[in-house]
């Protein structure tokens, strides 16, 4: 069956469609030895292979990084600001696999984003649903993310999967992400309650929310975050 989704993903490369820039889809694996690094709470740059990972709940709370010279650094989740490392062939196939739930969303998934990523993101923050508890999640919105963080949300829901004759149609997509705005608390957004969601993320800045003709929709994420952007960047250079 495995092989199969993977046939299946592999043959819709050539489907996809242009999208405009959207999260990118999340890892759910990668093999250690890979070339990382981490920037610490103090600054500090440390560039090695990664040694090894400590999960909790699938979020990742210690790492073990090697650097060129041999040196094994050890750190937790909260002395951490960002990880990243270079996703292999092994894992990017993988992911590629896990996205073949269903033909909708093989058809939604930006194959060429998961092939041709350079790296992967992880942020320091709380976890989702354990208090005071520090992780690293990873980032979905890399390059859009200056006001508004959006991340994998492990143990969130996803879409019922609907098929006909062993064949899932629909299913399988994301319904909720781990948001953090500028320094605010975490917060879920759900696919369920958008419209609150939207109306709570986008409050300081009225005229994105008085653009929306119809209701806003959980699919568009991505591009209210970079209107959004776009209205601050507008702000600051008219100060200017």
């Amino acid at each position: 069956m495995q092989k199969l989704k993977l046939l299946i993903s592999l043959f819709f490369i050539g489907l996809g469609p242009v999208m405009a820039q959207g999260f990118v889809e999340p890892f759910s694996d990668f093999v250690s030895n890979r070339e990382c690094y981490v920037i610490t709470n103090d600054g500090e740059t440390i560039i090695g292979r990664l040694g090894g990972a400590t999960e909790s709940r699938g979020f990742i709370t210690r790492l073990r990084i090697r650097d060129e010279d041999g040196k094994l650094y050890k750190f937790k989740a909260e002395d951490i600001q960002r990880f990243a490392i270079r996703p292999g062939s092994f894992a990017k196939l993988s992911t590629l696999s896990e996205k073949s739930t269903s033909v909708r969303h093989i058809l939604n998934t930006d194959q060429n984003d998961i092939l041709d990523r350079e790296w992967i993101y992880f942020d320091a923050q709380n976890m989702p649903r354990r208090k005071n508890k520090i992780a690293l999640l990873q980032l979905l919105n890399p390059g859009f993310d200056q006001y508004i963080k959006v991340y994998d949300h492990r143990n969130g829901s996803k879409s019922m999967p609907i098929g006909v004759q062993g064949v899932a149609l629909v299913g399988g997509e994301e319904r909720t992400y781990w948001v953090v705005k500028g320094e605010g608390k975490p917060m879920i957004v759900r696919k369920a309650s958008f419209k609150k969601s939207f109306a709570d993320l986008f409050a300081d800045e009225p005229d994105l929310i008085k653009g929306q003709r119809r209701r806003p929709k959980f699919r568009d994420f991505a591009g209210h975050i970079q209107s959004y952007n776009e209205i601050k960047y507008r702000s600051i250079e008219s100060r200017n």
